[in-house]
C-alpha cells in the first residue's frame, strides 16, 4: 500500500489542532501574550532544541526569501525574521496560522505572507525561495515524498532546504519499539505492524494519524532529486537534555560521556537534513588542488 493511502490530509489537520499544536505546553504564562511566546522560544532554544541555533542558521539569511513549511506558532520563523530574512510561512491549520501572525504582530516584526496550505501542494511559483525549512512536520504528512518534491520545486536553483525528520535513534528504538512495542505488547496488539506502534505512542498526546521514522537509507531516498545532501543525527532528548513531564534527568556526567564518544550521531532522534538543489560548478580538478599554492 502506498504511503499516501494510509491517511488523509483531513485526519492530519484535525489531529494537529488545539491541544496538539506543538510547543504550547512549554509555558505556564498567560496564553497568547508576548511573555508566553517569549518563554516558548526560550525553552525551545535552551532546553529542548539547543542545537537549532547552529543547525537552523537563523542568523545567516538576511535579505533572503525564506519559507517555513509547517510554521506552527511561528517560533522559528520569527528567528529568521529577527535576523532580516523575508519570511513566508504555511501551515495546514488555521489556528496555527493565527498564532504565527499573533507572534509576529506582538513583536512588531514584518512577514511577507503566512497562510493555510498543505506541504504537498505549495501555493508558490517555481524557484521562489532561497531557503525552505520544515521542522518536525514532513514525517506526518500523508505523502512525504511529494512534499519534498514540492520543496525542491519552489527552491531557487542555488537554494537550500533544511528539514528535520524523525530518525531511528534511541527514543524510537528503545522506548517506542522495545518498551512500548514489545514489553507492553503494542506490537502484537497492532498486528505486528511497527508503523501503527509509532503512530500510537509518538507525540505528546499519542495516536497520531501518521508518524514516520526513517533510517538513513530511507531518508536518502526521499531527497534523491537534490544535488547534494548532508544528514546529521541530533538530539538525545528526554532524560539527557530535559526532564520529561518534570520527572528526572540523567546526571550531567552521563550526558557528557555520550557527547564525548559521539553517541548522538548514532542514537540521536532526529535527522537534520541539508539539501542543496543544484550542484556547485567545479573550478578545478582534484589533482590540480594538490598542485596549487594558496
Amino acid at each position: 500500500m502506498k504511503e499516501k493511502e494510509l491517511v488523509t490530509l483531513g485526519q492530519v489537520k484535525n489531529y494537529w489542532g488545539k491541544k496538539n499544536i506543538p510547543q504550547q505546553w512549554y509555558s505556564k504564562k498567560a496564553p497568547f501574550t508576548l511573555a508566553w511566546f517569549n518563554e516558548l522560544a526560550f525553552k525551545r532554544y535552551t532546553r529542548y532544541y539547543a542545537h537549532f541555533k547552529e543547525t537552523m542558521e537563523f542568523e545567516y539569511h538576511r535579505g533572503e526569501e525564506v519559507l517555513e513549511v509547517g510554521c506552527g506558532i511561528g517560533t522559528d520563523l520569527v528567528e529568521y525574521a529577527k535576523h532580516g530574512a523575508i519570511v513566508t510561512g504555511v501551515d495546514l491549520g488555521s489556528d496555527q496560522v493565527m498564532l504565527s501572525k499573533l507572534n509576529f504582530d506582538l513583536r512588531g516584526f514584518p512577514y511577507k505572507e503566512i497562510k493555510v496550505a498543505d506541504a504537498e501542494n505549495l501555493p508558490f511559483q517555481d524557484k521562489t525561495f532561497d531557503l525552505v525549512v520544515s521542522i518536525g512536520v514532513l514525517h506526518h504528512t500523508p505523502d512525504t515524498r511529494k512534499a519534498i518534491q514540492e520543496i525542491y520545486r519552489v527552491l531557487k536553483d542555488d537554494g537550500q532546504a533544511t528539514v528535520l525528520i524523525y530518525a531511528r535513534g534511541w527514543k524510537h528504538y528503545i522506548k517506542r519499539c522495545f518498551i512500548h512495542g514489545l514489553l507492553l505488547g503494542k506490537w502484537f496488539k497492532n498486528g505486528c505492524n511497527w508503523q501503527k506502534v509509532y503512530n500510537e505512542v509518538s507525540e505528546v498526546h499519542g495516536s497520531s494519524p501518521k508518524t514516520e521514522v526513517y533510517t538513513k537509507k530511507q531518508a536518502k531516498s526521499l531527497f534523491s532529486a537534490f544535488a547534494s545532501v548532508e544528514f546529521q543525527k541530533r538530539r538525545l532528548g528526554e532524560f539527557f537534555e530535559y526532564k520529561p513531564y518534570n520527572t528526572a534527568v540523567f546526571p550531567s556526567f552521563v550526558k557528557n560521556v555520550f557527547y564525548l564518544f559521539g553517541l548522538e550521531s548514532l542514537l540521536g532522534e532526529n535527522w537534520v537534513v541539508r539539501a542543496q538543489k543544484k550542484p556547485f560548478p567545479k573550478e578545478a580538478k582534484l589533482w590540480e588542488v594538490w598542485l596549487k599554492h594558496y
